[in-house]
């Protein structure tokens, strides 16, 4: 059993060498969409070789190549580096929306307990791309700690939904929207996110539990009466 893993082993660290040496000559002199492409088609060969490659390439590249790099290492059957080189790259790529959201996109793909942390951090992003990633690689995974914070999104959304009387736009409120007295413009872009999110937010939690609450109060009082018997089903 021994030769014949290691036989494996060398197999694979053969397959994954040649798509390296391919991936090499496919880059040569292509624009992003050119070493995108290559990068989608050096992800179908599995290898911790090919996970170290597609992690080096999450950052110090351009932004449509990073995506493909997240995308592809979402693909990669090693678990245990394709998280940890996902996860590492969120702090250097946070000003840059989507390749945030490929990377929690791709930790939802992975389908990992692992991964479930940083796609938590992401629900309640400002940016309705991330945002949604991240409530759609939450239903993927179905972790019973993803509950919290997509309660608490869904709490949020309906706040910003409330009907408002102009008189709502100074105070407490209006620092919400980007300092004193707050910004329309501002309010009216919070309410389209809101507008979006909240239903994405319904559809995965009625996924995840096979119940339909009517609103994030009625979804919290489900929560505390199921959470020590909650036990996720992943989607068939």
């Amino acid at each position: 059993m021994t030769a014949l893993l290691m036989a494996l082993a060398m197999a694979l660290g053969d397959d994954a060498d040649a798509a390296l040496d391919k991936f090499k000559t496919d880059i040569k002199g292509k624009d992003a969409a050119g070493r995108a492409a290559a990068i989608d088609e050096l992800a179908k060969t599995k290898s911790p070789k090919i996970c170290a490659k597609l992690g080096s390439m999450l950052t110090n590249e351009v932004v449509e190549v990073r995506c493909a790099a997240a995308k592809g290492l979402g693909t990669q059957d090693d678990k245990k580096r394709a998280i940890p080189l996902l996860a590492g790259a969120v702090q250097p790529n946070v000003k840059e929306p989507p390749v945030i959201a490929a990377i929690v996109s791709a930790l939802g793909k992975l389908g990992d307990e692992a991964g479930v942390a940083e796609i938590n951090k992401q629900i309640s992003n400002e940016n309705l791309e991330v945002a949604l990633a991240s409530v759609e690689a939450a239903g993927e995974i179905r972790s019973a700690s993803s509950f919290d914070p997509l309660i608490k999104a869904m709490k949020e959304c309906e706040d910003i939904l409330k009907p408002r009387d102009k008189k709502d736009f100074g105070g407490g409120f209006g620092n919400r929207l980007g300092g004193p007295g707050g910004n329309l413009q501002n309010f009216r872009e919070m309410r389209e996110r809101a507008q979006k999110l909240k239903p994405e937010i319904q559809k995965v939690l009625v996924a995840m539990t096979k119940v339909n609450c009517q609103d994030a109060q009625d979804w919290e009082l489900w929560w505390k009466e199921n959470r020590a018997k909650y036990k996720p089903e992943k989607p068939s």
